[in-house]
């Protein structure tokens, strides 16, 4: 992990642009490194991974999983969610990734821990997929960056390239996707933070790239979303 990361990660963007995935394998990377890691999932607007045994999966490998959408404590409201997460913020040990709902609509959920994130220190990720048709351009990424921020009032710090074709992802498919987040980094002065895919192809890519390389272990599903 890079030095003066920050404690807490919030991972933000377009619906279906490799969102949850990310924050998962960035979960399981900062456990690799030896952390005490929460993952919380906000995404209470487009429930896409409903399986206990992706939770299971998760805290088996010591990250504490709070969420309902996982179907883990499948009863648990966001309030409860909220005191949960907020044990972890004010812990000094912790790594704490939130993973947030798509766009605007999504971003909802994150404005209750605002003043939390500010008081502890935050780095808000947004994901860049050049393949999803309303992020493929740059003005697609700055509309939708836009109303993340206006919404939550929170500023993105970093950019993750997230751009993928699946199993069938080559360098050629990261590099699209890097290269349009290089344009979205100029246009707003935004670091590339992080460069998310499966672990042969981050192997090939050029090793001048920007940002921490997070392995995909596409562990939520078949289909990385």
């Amino acid at each position: 992990m890079p030095k003066n990361t920050p404690r807490i990660s919030v991972i933000v963007g377009h619906y279906g642009t490799g969102k949850s995935e990310m924050a998962v394998s960035l979960a399981m990377k900062r456990k690799s490194e030896g952390k005490k890691v929460a993952l919380g999932d906000l995404d209470i607007v487009n429930v896409y991974f409903r399986s206990r045994e992706k939770a299971e999966v998760l805290e088996e490998k010591g990250i504490h999983v709070v969420s309902s959408t996982l179907g883990h404590r499948s009863g648990l409201d966001l309030p409860a969610i909220s005191s949960e997460i907020r044990n972890y913020f004010f812990d000094p040990d912790a790594q704490v990734i939130l993973d947030v709902g798509g766009d605007k609509a999504g971003t909802n959920a994150l404005v209750m821990f605002r003043q939390d994130v500010l008081s502890v220190g935050y780095e808000m990720i947004f994901t860049v997929n050049a393949y999803r048709p309303q992020t493929s351009d740059l003005a697609g990424l700055l509309y939708h960056l836009e109303g993340i921020e206006f919404v939550s009032r929170l500023t993105v710090t970093g950019l993750a390239v997230t751009t993928h074709q699946l199993r069938d992802t080559t360098v050629s498919d990261v590099m699209k996707g890097y290269d349009l987040a290089k344009q979205l980094s100029e246009k707003r002065g935004i670091p590339i933070r992080y460069v998310c895919a499966l672990p042969h192809v981050l192997q090939e890519l050029p090793e001048d790239l920007e940002g921490e390389q997070i392995p995909i272990g596409m562990y939520l599903r078949e289909e990385w979303m």
